[in-house]
């Protein structure tokens, strides 16, 4: 594996503040709703720090084999299992992303929704952080969902959760509640129900995107796909 002395301090600072993401709001909250939400979180403090740790060690290996490659992929971990995602021109690079952090101990499974296509323009980029920063807020203050259990990301439009749900029913208010924040186009479910030990080594390429409707989502099946809803957990 790719050692930390190859990795410059900025660029392994910027990682860890990323795949720190996550675990930062409920502290700018403060007080004592901080640590209400991170006593909800299923994995804990100590889960969550190892996530991280992982998120940051994939980051380090997509960064030595190629500066680009760790720019144009977003890497997010939830209960050591890494969601690859992003725009790359090369097919390989989606393979050797996936290989890269497949090799980093301790990580579990991978899913790789890394797109090829021509180069994202930053109009996109910026569309996608909006989204995702909408997708967050919504989740952050929806009464009586434990948000820190998801992790979301956009990539052109669609958006793509991991993690942990209580049931069914809270995993449904998640996915509406992405799918009707303006710009999505389409919502791909990796969340797992609490207490599921499903595991798998990478998702299939996510199909074209559909235009997103406020047609009412069905209850989640875990083995089909709803209109606008992708469900691979």
């Amino acid at each position: 594996m790719h050692g930390f002395q190859k990795f410059p301090t900025n660029i392994l600072i910027l990682s860890t503040l990323l795949c720190l993401n996550g675990c930062i709001a409920p502290f700018i909250m403060g007080g004592a709703a901080a640590g209400a939400m991170v006593a909800t979180r299923e994995k804990g403090i100590g889960g969550t720090m190892s996530d991280s740790n992982l998120c940051t060690k994939v980051k380090m290996n997509l960064y030595n084999f190629n500066a680009d490659l760790h720019a144009k992929v977003s890497v997010s971990v939830q209960n050591q299992e890494v969601l690859l995602t992003g725009v790359v021109q090369d097919a390989s690079w989606s393979q050797e992303a996936e290989r890269l952090a497949k090799s980093v101990d301790g990580v579990k499974s991978v899913i790789n929704n890394i797109e090829t296509e021509g180069e994202e323009g930053l109009g996109s980029m910026s569309s996608d952080s909006w989204i995702t920063t909408r997708v967050r807020s919504s989740l952050l203050f929806e009464k009586d969902l434990y948000s820190l259990n998801y992790t979301v990301e956009t990539v052109n439009g669609t958006v793509y959760l991991t993690g942990v749900g209580q049931d069914e029913t809270e995993i449904n208010r998640v996915v509406e509640i992405a799918r009707n924040v303006g710009g999505v186009k389409k919502v791909v479910n990796h969340v797992k129900i609490k207490g599921q030990e499903t595991t798998h080594d990478s998702a299939p390429e996510a199909t074209a995107p559909t235009e997103n409707t406020s047609v009412e989502v069905a209850p989640i099946d875990q083995s089909s796909t709803i209109p606008d809803v992708e469900d691979r957990g």
